[in-house]
């Protein structure tokens, strides 16, 4: 008989999973988060855009993993580090992201920290270059390297270090 994956192990698989169904797969960061659950962003204020808000409970948890799908498209998420300490849980990737409305992208590094208690977690915090998530949106203008339409695009994106283009 062998034992229960870990709560580590189901989510390296729901992250990788992620990656390879280029964000179709929901369902199994779903099943780990409690069903008062708090995501939050470090992109701040809640007014700047739908993304920016604080969300409590697991529908608002499905409505926004669903939103990020509808408005984009994911090009690649992949996972550089999983560390585990005690009920904490930091994953630490990259992700790509095409916006299909304007074809812009952005490359950005990514960490997402989780609290479990009891099996589930309770808050999760995701970090990511909120600059560049802005240009993508249209809440601020160029690099200064680029002609305003063309701003975002990602042959005007200045690679960062930790993430592949």
């Amino acid at each position: 008989m062998s034992a229960a994956p870990s709560i580590a192990d189901r989510l390296l698989y729901a992250y990788e999973q992620w990656h390879e169904t280029r964000g179709q797969s929901a369902d199994l960061f779903l099943d780990l988060l409690a069903d008062d659950v708090r995501l939050r962003s470090v992109l701040n204020p809640p007014e700047l855009h739908p993304l920016a808000d604080a969300r409590v409970g697991i529908d608002r948890a499905r409505d926004y993993l669903t939103s990020l799908t509808v408005t984009m498209e994911m090009i690649d998420s992949p996972t550089h580090q999983l560390i585990v300490d005690g009920d904490t849980i930091v994953w630490v990737g990259s992700c790509r992201w095409r916006d299909r409305r304007t074809g812009r992208e952005i490359a950005t590094p990514k960490v997402d920290i989780w609290h479990f208690q009891g099996g589930k977690c309770v808050s999760l915090m995701e970090m990511y270059d909120t600059l560049g998530f802005a240009r993508l949106s249209g809440l601020v203008g160029g690099t200064g390297r680029a002609a305003p339409d063309q701003v975002g695009h990602a042959d005007q994106l200045t690679p960062h270090p930790l993430v592949p283009m």
